[in-house]
This record gives structure tokens, C-alpha cells and sequence, in this order.
């Protein structure tokens, strides 16, 4: 009888540890989990701005095209930065979309799979958008010229050809360089490189879930 009592009393102080490292558990996680959604705050504004930025580049290319039917190099210039308007708002709001169905009561590695989410539709977008700056920043030139009273490309068509070859190498050697780099043969260079395309918010989430993962695991 003795024994039986002390293996139930073993039993229950078991429990209650038990219990209680669940608990613990609990609240650490739950602290870290406003830390990350605080840390993932710079990333969600900044696709706000981005929004903010295609709708007025929208804006910019209607008028634009609008005034400008009659001339076909001003009008498809117009049409271009409308469709990039179209094209920023829909990846800002796409990698929004991720950030805003994070689960942070899931399981740390379902956690996990969803900031992945967030980080591809971030720097996937990331890459589309910021890449097409080698050739975009020429409509945007002859905008400003058009509004300085200027029609850049028939004053100086050279100067817009010579800024489409600079951004055909540009772009080239921008490509080139980000699949040298994201090989997996460059190791930990391609880590740091991985981690540096996914922005300063992300990495901090991440540092987040792999604490929590630690905690749970000791």
C-alpha cells in the first residue's frame, strides 16, 4: 500500500511538472510571439508604402496615356508605368495577404511554413519589382522631361537607346550574379545572401521561432 501511495504521489508531482513546463512553455511563447508580430510591423508598412507608391504611379501613367494618344512613344510610355503601378500593388499586396493569415497560436513549425510563405512573396516580388528599375526609371525620365516641356526621346533618342543597353547588361549581370550566389556550392555565402534578400524583419522573426523551437527542445 505504502508503495502504491508513492507511486501515485511520484505520478502527481510528475503532472504538475509537467504542467507546469507546458505552461512556461506557454508564456514564453506567447511573449515571443508579440515580439515577432512587433518585428513584422517595418515589413507590413513598407508594402503599404509600396501600394501607396503604385497607386501613384498609376495615376501618373492614366494621365499620362491619356494626354498622349496622339503620340505613340508618349502614350506607350504612359500604358507602361500604369501597368508597373498595377503589377507594385498587387506584389505588395500579395506578400501583405501572407503576413496577415500568420497563425502565431500555431505550432512553431507550422509558424514556420507560413513566415516561409512570407519570404518567398517577399522577395519574389522583391526581385520582379526592383529588378525592372534597370529599365522603369526611363519612363519615368520622360515623364519628367514631358512636364519640363521636353519630348527626351525625339530630342535625344541616343540617350533613351543607350539607357535600354545599360539596362539589358545591367540586368544581365544583376541575374547572373543573384544565381551565382544563390547556388547552394557557395555555402554559407549563399546562406547570408538568402537572408540578407529576405530584410532585416524577417530575419528577426526567424531568430524568434528558432528561441522558441530552443525552449521547447530543452
Amino acid at each position: 500500500m505504502e508503495l502504491d501511495e508513492l507511486k501515485a504521489t511520484w505520478q502527481a508531482l510528475d503532472r504538475k511538472l509537467q504542467q507546469s513546463n507546458a505552461i512556461q512553455l506557454q508564456l514564453f511563447k506567447d511573449g515571443r510571439m508579440k515580439n515577432m508580430r512587433a518585428g513584422l510591423r517595418p515589413l507590413f508598412w513598407g508594402q503599404i508604402v509600396q501600394i501607396l507608391f503604385g497607386v501613384a504611379t498609376v495615376l501618373i501613367g492614366i494621365a499620362f496615356w491619356s494626354q498622349n494618344r496622339d503620340a505613340a512613344h508618349l502614350f506607350c510610355t504612359g500604358l507602361i508605368l500604369h501597368i508597373y503601378g498595377v503589377l507594385t500593388i498587387i506584389a505588395a499586396g500579395f506578400t501583405l495577404g501572407r503576413i496577415r493569415i500568420i497563425d502565431y497560436a500555431a505550432p512553431v513549425l507550422s509558424i514556420q511554413k507560413q513566415l516561409a510563405s512570407v519570404r518567398r512573396a517577399y522577395v519574389g516580388s522583391g526581385i520582379v519589382v526592383g529588378y525592372s528599375w534597370w529599365f522603369l526609371w526611363i519612363p519615368f525620365a520622360v515623364v519628367v522631361f514631358d512636364f519640363l516641356g521636353v519630348d527626351i526621346v525625339t530630342v535625344a533618342p541616343g540617350f533613351v537607346l543607350l539607357s535600354i543597353v545599360i539596362g539589358i547588361v545591367g540586368l544581365l549581370a544583376m541575374w547572373g550574379f543573384h544565381g551565382w550566389a544563390s547556388s547552394s556550392r557557395r555555402g554559407k555565402f549563399a546562406q547570408r545572401y538568402a537572408e540578407n534578400l529576405s530584410g532585416g524583419s524577417l530575419r528577426r522573426a526567424q531568430r524568434v521561432l528558432d528561441e522558441v523551437k530552443r525552449f521547447e527542445t530543452e
